[in-house]
């Protein structure tokens, strides 16, 4: 698959087949507070996560020291709407510290942090929703965070920043269907045109089979501030009484694929073939498609062999990711939470119901990254990381609202195996800024300003490549010229070399005598190796 030769993938996985994944739980470095959510996100601003959980009475934090313990602070205050469905974090007012959306059964809050962080504003809005999942993303990509809450018995909020600490409803800001059962929005660029899709999860009690009032919704933006229904389009529209979907690149290829967990039929594992269609391959993986009735589904390196493995409350809490699509189930104490870094050791544990599991981590290597917007929202949610190596390139995005109710951390993670070099990272803001890192430090936090580190001026960083026609029958063409006499390797899906050729004085190359699939063309330009995909028919 996409840089994903077998030389790289036995670099990755070189400790062990499977990296096993075990957890301690040293609840006893926190405070002790009530609970009615996690949230595994850096409310100081040191990058380092903490742990918030809110009630009615008020918030309390434990924040994350340097040395492994904790500082645990309670902000005592009356919260009129506990999030007892959802929370998601976010500087929404850009003053340096996280502020928080509360998702309860009956309203919406937004929970502003003072200029210093030390304090806390709650703005209760007056108008019903029962809200599901909560999330912030810049939906006009104005560089002000939004928010958008799911609404289990009617349409959708959509929340617009008017940059003055303000969060107005605006239906016609993020118009979707006027239906109820919306249970879990994530946002997700699932065709690579690098804008922020939303694709909406669904489930409606009560609904028989074929009610559309079940159907899963992929909203795709025309990077124009508009969005369009298409899940039937490209597969994605599931009528399964669905709970929560995650979007992660879990065969390293360069595109995002799906996991959907359902309460009747079946448990959904979507490849995309990277043009945005997708395709049923639970059959294959290893997951057990009638293992029904999951609530959270959440997904994360554990074990930092640079593939992402699967966590949700199925009879098996962990799928540990083989790296060939297939998935290897194992037994956890808890099934759910919140997803972070609790000690700085660069391996992800999770926090749920008081309960801190440190994960108990191997030798295996990692990287992190932290981002501070400037064109872009602060936080650089909705930001693509892609980081390059002997395994290819692994992708992130950074998102705010993950699986069914829980908030993870902002920070980029990666696991990178064995390896001991990362070639280069790769920064996309929403803004369209691209940042780098070449040869990056390993087992470190990089905090990344937006456009401190720009790529080079040329025409191929200014414009990169595009590829036509695609699909294609014969001659594959590459927009950039002066690449005559540049070797290029042909790779199938399957990461196996398939030619090795060069583009011609007319700046393509010949693909007449492949059979009809998915291939990838390789090169190096500008001392970066690059790869692209494309179809032939």
């Amino acid at each position: 698959m996409k840089n994903n030769l077998l030389l790289g993938i036995a670099l990755l996985c070189s400790v062990s087949i499977m990296a096993q994944v075990t957890f301690t739980n040293q609840s006893g470095l926190l405070g002790s507070y009530a609970d009615n959510s996690e949230v595994a996100v850096d409310m100081n601003g040191d990058y380092l996560d903490d742990y918030v959980r809110v009630s009615s009475s008020g918030i309390g934090i434990d924040y994350q020291n340097t040395d492994g313990t904790f500082t645990s602070v309670f902000k005592s205050m009356s919260i009129a709407n506990p999030p007892n469905w959802s929370i998601a974090a976010a500087d929404i007012d850009k003053n340096g510290y996280n502020d928080l959306v509360l998702g309860n059964d009956s309203r919406v809050s937004f929970v502003f942090a003072s200029a210093d962080g030390t304090t806390y504003t709650e703005d209760a809005h007056p108008e019903y929703i029962f809200s599901q999942r909560s999330t912030f993303s810049d939906i006009d990509n104005d560089g002000d965070i939004d928010a958008f809450v799911c609404h289990d018995v009617d349409e959708s909020h959509p929340y617009r920043n008017d940059g003055n600490q303000n969060m107005v409803l605006d239906q016609t800001f993020m118009v979707t269907l006027d239906r109820p059962g919306n249970y879990a929005a994530v946002w997700v660029d699932y065709d690579n045109d690098g804008d922020n899709d939303m694709y909406l999860t669904k489930c409606r009690g009560g609904a028989s089979p074929g009610d559309p009032n079940r159907d899963n919704a992929m909203y795709t933006n025309n990077g124009d501030g508009t969005f369009i229904e298409n899940g039937l389009e490209i597969n994605m529209r599931d009528n399964a009484q669905s709970w929560a979907t995650v979007f992660e690149d879990f065969d390293n290829d360069g595109d995002m694929d799906a996991f959907i967990v359902n309460h009747d039929f079946q448990n959904r594992f979507m490849e995309n073939d990277g043009t945005g269609m997708f395709t049923d391959i639970i059959a294959t993986t290893g997951i057990d498609a009638d293992d029904l009735g999951a609530w959270e589904n959440q997904a994360a390196d554990f074990n930092n062999d640079g593939f992402v493995d699967i966590f949700s409350e199925l009879s098996k809490e962990l799928y540990i990711n083989n790296g060939d699509m297939t998935f290897t189930g194992v037994d956890l104490p808890f099934d759910e939470g919140a997803i972070g870094d609790f000690n700085n050791d660069g391996f992800l544990d999770v926090v749920n119901d008081g309960n801190l599991w440190i994960n108990d981590g191997n030798a295996n290597n990692w990287v992190k990254i932290g981002l501070e917007g400037v064109a872009s929202n602060l936080n650089g949610i909705g930001a693509r990381i892609e980081a390059y190596g002997d395994w290819g390139m692994q992708i992130r995005e950074i998102r705010s609202g993950q699986g069914f109710s829980h908030m993870n951390s902002l920070l980029g993670h990666f696991g990178i195996g064995a390896s001991t070099n990362i070639d280069q990272i790769i920064i996309r803001w929403p803004s369209g800024t691209v940042d780098y890192l070449d040869n990056p430090d390993i087992n470190e936090t990089h905090i990344v300003v937006e456009g401190s580190n720009p790529l080079a001026i040329t025409d191929f960083q200014i414009n990169g490549i595009s590829l036509y026609p695609n699909p294609t029958t014969d001659l594959l063409n590459f927009s950039l010229r002066g690449l005559e006499g540049t070797p290029v390797t042909i790779i199938d899906l399957n990461g196996k070399l398939i030619s090795n050729t060069e583009i011609s004085a007319e700046n393509n190359i010949d693909v007449s005598s492949l059979n009809v699939g998915v291939y990838f063309a390789q090169l190096e330009i500008e001392k970066r190796k690059v790869s692209y995909k494309f179809v032939k028919r």
